[in-house]
């Protein structure tokens, strides 16, 4: 059985899954090379297609999500009824609650244009493909984590901006089954809380929220934190999250004028270290309230893109274990909706990923083709790994094209760019290279044999580490070995490498290791600054060329710059 499973939303995608197996997932704006594309992925789709010499007559069935959409235009409306009492039973005064009202009745307004817009993409998919099965966006999401897991048995949570009229879904999940036991409504997003964050600092929501997070440890949570603290909760009546409208600073959007105060009374870290301190608190309350001691626990939607949370979970006394599906973010539901669609055919159970190398690779022909083209100097070593480990030992900068491409938002060796950990401050003319501007250490890659001499606490959190999700307490001997590895808070967010994950990256490290006696080496995502992470060769060419690397190690040769 084939199933292609499409996402539409930000970072759209497509996913082919074949008797169960995940056989290829790209984003469509690796193809059309516009960061965080959405809309009908039809270009993804012709390219997956292609990629795997298939017709659409051969695909069984396809799949996406938009299910409440597809059903009803008019988000749940008991939920803004609930609002406005509140906010009419309130303290505010009156000029503040008519402009709460005001503010509820626009998101009304605007959910019911966005589930007409998700409907218009659902049917017009339906009608370009007939055998099209549609699921809740929550309970994708919820799929993607929980049988990529591996676990027959855990619990698994979603929390995001906004999907099918819901914000978060907790499910008990057995035996193939996923259970709804919670859910949050859309205007008590905790992802439109953090984003109106990120906007209010001058960032891109939904694409710079991990900016937030790094500044936030640079600054005092304890400053903004009674305003900030107020705008969300955790309601234990109702087993949901809260955005407190009643409060007169909270609004379910990005564009938030009640958060203007806060930009004349205190320092942007500071406004960012409170609101990830609240975040924090408000999905650790639930998880304590909600999920019972001993238990696994699995994460999607956009919110456990932030490596911060994760790890606090991981760290909860009732919680054995986390799993993070690697592509958490709506771009990963195309694989949920694909699998979704499977287990209900097929009884399909849970089977722990190996990998997120799932998208197009290149032989050595077609780069060598493109490489004589482009009149560049290259060799092709005899021991390529050595004389990379050589480069990278004596300060300079690598980047690695090889194999077939990641799914998701982490470069994980395939598309990644190397370079030493030992100078700190690497974190600031290595930006200026790739002319970015962050405020996260880069992250470390590194061998897995040697994770217990850089990070501390890792039990529960192995998976996690492989695919880069989670941040962790770093050794001394990290801060000392490592420091541009390492946070001001003295964590770093590691990628283990064992040669059975990445054959090249694990010889190039073996081999830096030799020369180095560290394990560890600079991994970034290999990408022009607001691109997606390059995909073609000809894409890793022209990254190459404009950021001012060292070294392209494409496959089988080495550009030298």
């Amino acid at each position: 059985m084939k199933i292609l499973g499409i996402g539409f939303l930000s970072e759209s995608s497509v996913c082919l899954i074949e008797n169960g197996k995940i056989k290829y997932a790209i984003s469509q704006e690796r193809i059309n090379r516009i960061k965080n594309w959405w809309g009908n992925p039809y270009k993804a789709i012709d390219f997956v297609l292609k990629e795997t010499k298939n017709k659409i007559r051969d695909i069984d069935i396809f799949s996406t999500h938009g299910l409440s959409a597809l059903k009803n235009d008019i988000p749940n409306t008991k939920h803004f009824k609930i609002k406005e009492k509140e906010i009419l039973e309130s303290n505010l005064n009156k000029k503040k609650k008519i402009t709460q009202i005001k503010h509820l009745l626009q998101r009304k307004s605007h959910e019911t244009k966005a589930n007409k817009r998700v409907r218009r993409n659902v049917e017009s998919l339906k009608k370009k493909y007939k055998k099209i099965e549609v699921h809740d966006h929550h309970e994708a999401h919820a799929a993607s984590a929980y049988f990529c897991s591996g676990w027959k048995s855990c619990y698994t949570l979603t929390i995001d901006g906004w999907g099918d009229n819901s914000s978060s879904k907790l499910f008990k999940s057995d035996n193939g089954k996923l259970i709804e036991i919670a859910r949050t409504n859309t205007i008590d997003s905790l992802g439109y809380f953090y984003g109106s964050i990120t906007k209010l600092l001058g960032f891109k929501p939904h694409r710079h929220e991990g900016k937030i997070l790094g500044l936030a440890a640079f600054g005092n949570y304890k400053k903004a934190y009674p305003y900030i603290s107020k705008m969300i909760s955790y309601d234990e009546i109702n087993k949901s999250f809260k955005g407190n409208f009643e409060k007169g600073i909270y609004l379910p959007k990005y564009d938030n004028p009640n958060l203007k105060i806060l930009k004349k009374k205190f320092k942007a870290k500071d406004i960012a270290a409170a609101a990830q301190k609240r975040l924090e608190e408000v999905v650790i309350e639930f998880i304590k309230d909600n999920i019972p001691n001993n238990s696994k626990l699995a994460l999607a939607g956009g919110i456990f893109a932030n490596v911060k949370i994760n790890q606090k979970i991981s760290e909860l006394k009732n919680i054995k274990d986390i799993f993070v599906y690697p592509n958490m973010g709506d771009g990963g539901l195309s694989i949920g909706c694909a699998l979704l669609t499977y287990y209900k055919r097929k009884n399909y159970f849970p089977k722990k990923i190996d990998n997120i190398y799932l998208g197009p690779s290149y032989s050595n022909l077609e780069v060598f083709n493109l490489l004589k083209k482009n009149n560049l100097k290259f060799i092709k070593a005899s021991k390529p790994e050595k004389f990379i480990a050589k480069q990278l030992h004596k300060g300079s900068v690598v980047a690695c094209f090889q194999g077939r491409m990641e799914f998701g938002p982490r470069a994980l060796g395939n598309r990644s760019i190397l370079v030493s950990a030992c100078n700190k401050a690497v974190n600031d003319w290595l930006n200026k290279k790739l002319k970015r501007t962050e405020f996260m250490p880069f992250a470390p890659i590194t061998i897995k044999k040697y994770l217990d001499r850089m990070y501390k606490n890792l039990d529960g959190k192995m998976t996690a580490i492989k695919y880069m999700t989670t941040t962790v307490k770093c050794t001394l001997e990290a801060n000392k070995k490592s420091p541009a590895a390492v946070h001001i808070d003295k964590t770093a967010r590691p990628q283990l490498i064992s040669k059975d994950d990445n054959l090249k990256i694990y010889n190039i490290l073996k081999e830096y290791f030799k020369i180095s006696k560290i394990p560890n080496l600079i991994n970034t995502s290999f990408n022009v600054h607001e691109e997606p992470i390059v995909c073609t060769p000809n894409d890793a060419l022209r990254a190459f060329k404009s950021s001012k690397l060292d070294y392209l190690y494409i496959e089988d040769y080495i550009v030298i710059k």
